[in-house]
């Protein structure tokens, strides 16, 4: 029987353990979701979830306790089904089970809390919302979620329980504080110490329970110390020889040390605390919990079997073991409307940096447009023919049904080819002339002065360039890569005046900064050039056309690098370039002296981003470029086998008269607020290097290399590597 009975205790504690071990682990695997950064316009309530985080809790089984501070602003939350009130929280002076804790909509709380179920608990958090105080640009909030049983403190991650037990002596109430009993979630507790005011403020306010604490001069008279906890045997109050009902602390103890935070009970009449009353070996610390403001929160000595006290308070944290509140998270939160920091969404370098890289880019467009057509007009004085080579000679034969492998008949059907051409045509030299009749400008000229399209020119020109932006410190840096194909046509309509139209296409890619942010472009430009000569050597270019940009770009949030946003951005641009030029020519050596002025007009289109909350609306935006330069350019002219190899040299001084550009953008969920930027020309002149070597072959294939370095006055500079390859047909 004796043996049979042993074995049935012994199950039960192995049950026991079992039973404790499992719900542990349910416990400790609670974990909580929680956006980790909020930056946006919190003059008004904003819910944590259009962060596009919503906060809840999983992996608890137990109904859950959830607080939540903010260290300056407000916290709400806007849904209570099912909630509990909690004492200390919401403004409720008592725990109630039946009631739901509407106060804790208000929206004038720092703190709020509440329990309830899981599911309850995530219903409420994904309403919770947070505004500024209207001075503090940065702020935070803490949120803890633990079972229920414990007040969590999260000041120093202890947790807190009042047990009542009417006249419980004190040496009972620390046996039971610390027995297996009254472990929370395997944590061990004891009769609580109190360090800080913060600490003492808590316990007044949440755990509101006059009740026995854990101090005591049962030692030592006089000697004051925490029996219990972390911090055991460290005396902490050092009190007076007490005359009759007459104590206080400060005298010099031997051995006896005083912590900084005390908060003894100093009475109407005198009597401090403590004072052993009527010499009645009043040996144990008690808190009292009372409305009176001369004693809420205060301390006092009592007698072991004082009948007055029915409590006590048990603390647990500091001992080891794993904290039970798993979802301890903080937001870091910019308040827009704070006076002493005011918040600017532009702070971002990665959104300063995709608004420059976008006029940055909408410059080297209009640079890209011009260039190759000027590059055209220098080849025709250069060779004083405008040659045009048959089809056969080329070795190829387009077939205008598959465009996708042929980009010159996919240009020519889908921009110059109006009425379009039978799929079962090819381009090739029989209908070359018919083809190029049918163009809207051959057709035009033809009516109006009598222009016939088979004296028109054919050329084209493929461009691959790769280069990098280096900023001066506090902006991101650009890399940017680029290929581009120009096909033109182009006519003798004087003996000394060519004219022409170039339609160009152009693919460029821009990554800004190291976090992702790019800027994926397309572009397409139709110009109109002339290039007008006195004689050999004096001569004037001139162009004006018109392009379309359209922009896909994403842009990584940079205080929340999870955060990605895209958005879809067109752009249309004017430009015009007039260049004057004077070649001296000397044995093998060209030389070539110029001067130039450039106009560009960018108008960048109102566009709003997709994603959360951070996504932005931007305003259309002008952005106009205009420099003069004067530059050199000398070519030794090689001959070879098969055509000409002329290695160069350029140097190009650049006058930057371009004024800013002013960017407005505001949040989608605040239309309301403003955010200004100024893109500024923060170089007044730049010097452009570039050494290179170009190849004319017989043919009349055109290639060529080319390294270029560009230094702004600022210490900015761009470095490029660029191919081309041109031929007229």
């Amino acid at each position: 029987m004796r043996f049979i009975l042993k074995k049935l205790i012994r199950s039960i504690y192995i049950s026991l353990f079992f039973i404790i071990f499992f719900n542990s682990k349910i416990v400790y695997s609670a974990s909580f979701t929680f956006p980790s950064t909020l930056t946006t316009n919190t003059s008004d309530f904003v819910l944590l979830s259009k962060t596009g985080i919503t906060p809840s809790v999983s992996g608890f089984s137990t109904d859950v306790l959830v607080t939540i501070t903010a260290t300056a602003g407000n916290v709400k939350i806007t849904t209570v089904t099912g909630l509990e009130q909690i004492n200390g929280y919401c403004g409720y002076t008592a725990d109630n089970s039946s009631s739901e804790p509407s106060n804790c909509s208000d929206s004038n709380r720092s703190e709020i809390g509440f329990e309830g179920t899981q599911a309850e608990v995530n219903n409420a958090l994904a309403t919770l919302s947070f505004k500024g105080d209207g001075s503090t640009s940065n702020s935070s909030i803490s949120v803890s979620a633990t079972p229920t049983g414990a007040a969590y403190n999260s000041a120093n991650g202890h947790y807190y329980r009042a047990v009542s037990v009417a006249n419980i002596d004190w040496d009972v109430a620390r046996a039971a504080a610390k027995s297996d009993a009254q472990k929370f979630n395997g944590l061990t507790g004891y009769l609580v110490t109190i360090t800080t005011e913060q600490e003492n403020d808590w316990i007044a306010d949440k755990i509101a329970t006059s009740a026995w604490t854990g101090g005591s001069d049962s030692g030592t008279e006089r000697t004051w110390k925490w029996m219990d906890g972390p911090e055991a045997g460290q005396s902490y109050t050092c009190a007076k020889q007490p005359l009759l009902n007459v104590g206080g602390h400060g005298a010099t103890i031997s051995g006896c040390s005083e912590q900084s935070y005390l908060n003894w009970r100093v009475p109407t009449n005198g009597n401090l605390e403590p004072n052993d009353h009527n010499r009645s070996n009043e040996d144990y610390m008690h808190i009292y919990a009372t409305s009176d403001a001369n004693k809420r929160g205060k301390w006092n000595d009592y007698v072991i079997g004082n009948d007055d006290v029915d409590a006590y308070i048990i603390e647990y944290g500091g001992m080891g073991g794993t904290a039970t509140v798993f979802g301890v998270a903080s937001i870091s939160i910019t308040s827009t409307e704070a006076t002493d920091n005011p918040f600017d969404v532009f702070d971002d370098k990665e959104l300063v940096g995709i608004v420059e890289g976008q006029s940055e880019s909408a410059k080297r467009f209009i640079y890209s447009s011009t260039y190759p057509v000027l590059e055209r007009m220098e080849w025709h004085r250069t060779t004083k023919k405008n040659d045009n080579i048959k089809f056969q000679d080329l070795g190829i034969d387009i077939d205008i049904t598959n465009k996708d492998n042929y980009p010159y008949t996919k240009l020519l059907d889908a921009y110059l080819l109006k009425n379009g051409v039978n799929k079962d045509q090819k381009l090739s030299n029989k209908n070359i002339e018919k083809i190029l009749s049918e163009l809207p400008l051959s057709q035009y000229l033809k009516d109006e002065v009598g222009m016939e399209s088979r004296k028109w020119k054919i050329w084209s020109s493929g461009y691959y360039k790769k280069g990098k932006i280096k900023l001066k410190s506090g902006k991101v840096n650009q890399e940017f890569d680029s290929d581009a194909l120009t096909l033109g046509i182009d006519k003798i309509i004087k003996e000394n005046t060519l004219f022409g139209i170039a339609i160009r296409l152009e693919d460029q890619d821009t990554d800004v900064g190291q976090l992702g942010t790019k800027i994926e472009s397309n572009s397409n430009s139709a110009t109109l050039y002339s290039s007008w000569h006195n004689n050999k050597s004096t001569f004037i270019d001139g162009l004006v056309g018109y392009g379309y940009i359209e922009n896909d770009l994403t842009r990584i949030e940079q205080a929340n690098t999870s955060n990605t946003l895209t958005g879809a951005r067109d752009v249309k641009q004017y430009f015009a370039s007039i260049k004057l030029n004077k070649i001296i020519d000397k044995d093998n050596f060209t030389s070539l002296f110029y001067g130039r002025a450039d106009y560009g007009l960018s108008k960048l289109e109102s566009f709003s981003e997709s994603g959360n909350i951070q996504a932005l609306k931007f305003e259309e935006q002008k952005l106009k470029n205009r420099s003069i330069s004067i530059g050199a350019l000398t070519k030794y002219k090689k001959e070879i086998k098969k055509g000409y190899f002329l290695p160069y040299g350029r140097v190009e001084f650049f006058e930057n008269l371009t004024p800013d550009s002013e960017v407005q953008a505001s949040y989608i969920s605040d239309p309301n607020t403003k955010y200004n930027y100024t893109v500024k020309e923060d170089y007044s002149n730049s010097l452009k290097l570039e050494l290179g070597f170009e190849l004319n072959l017989i043919e009349s294939w055109y290639l060529s290399t080319s390294i270029r370095k560009l230094i702004r006055n600022n210490k900015d500079y761009e470095n490029e590597f660029a191919i081309k390859a041109s031929k007229p047909f």
